[in-house]
């Protein structure tokens, strides 16, 4: 009798890690940026698709000959929906998923506010971009995150600004902070 018990035991434990190593998106993620200051939430719609919220402080150099170099910091804010495309075929070569570890697609969504401080050397600031874009996102078992997405966009800026196609390009790192 108490083989079948110790049996029945085993079975249900590997039965637990097996649902625990996953080729889902995890139903809520926090995390915080480094790189690119600043916070992004992360919800699940549905087992392969995400909508992603990024509030940030973006950084750059200006350069103009009359006057030299300058950092210029500009708060965004970010929405993505991600279709995450690669999951099963990770999960079933015993790749990391976990934490939402995979390739992605994105229509994406930003709003660059005025940069802080001096703006006359930008040419494109304070304006909607909207962009598809692929994504790469790995998060490491001591929950460091890496993440790069890329594509061609449109921005819409203000009145005083022409409308016009920009590369879009982001990288963050972090650190995954919370998840359900």
């Amino acid at each position: 009798m108490t083989k079948y018990i110790t049996m029945l035991i085993l079975l249900a434990l590997i039965n637990l890690n097996a649902q625990d190593k996953s080729s889902s998106l995890e139903n809520n993620q926090f995390k915080i940026n480094v790189l690119s200051p600043g916070i992004t939430y992360e919800k699940r719609l549905s087992k392969n698709t995400a909508l992603a919220t990024d509030l940030n402080l973006s950084a750059g150099f200006a350069y103009n000959s009359n006057s030299g170099s300058k950092l210029l910091l500009s708060p965004y804010i970010r929405e993505q929906y991600r279709y995450y495309y690669n999951l099963e075929k990770r999960y079933s070569r015993d790749r990391n998923t976990k934490n939402n570890s995979g390739n992605f697609i994105a229509l994406s969504g930003s709003y660059y506010f005025r940069p802080i401080g001096n703006s006359e050397y930008v040419s494109v600031y304070d304006g909607l971009t909207i962009a598809p874009a692929w994504g790469l996102h790995r998060t490491y078992g001591s929950g460091i995150n890496i993440s790069l997405i890329a594509g061609a966009g449109y921005n819409f800026g203000t009145d005083e600004r022409k409308a016009n196609f920009v590369p879009v390009v982001n990288f963050t790192l972090g650190w995954v902070i919370g998840k359900k």
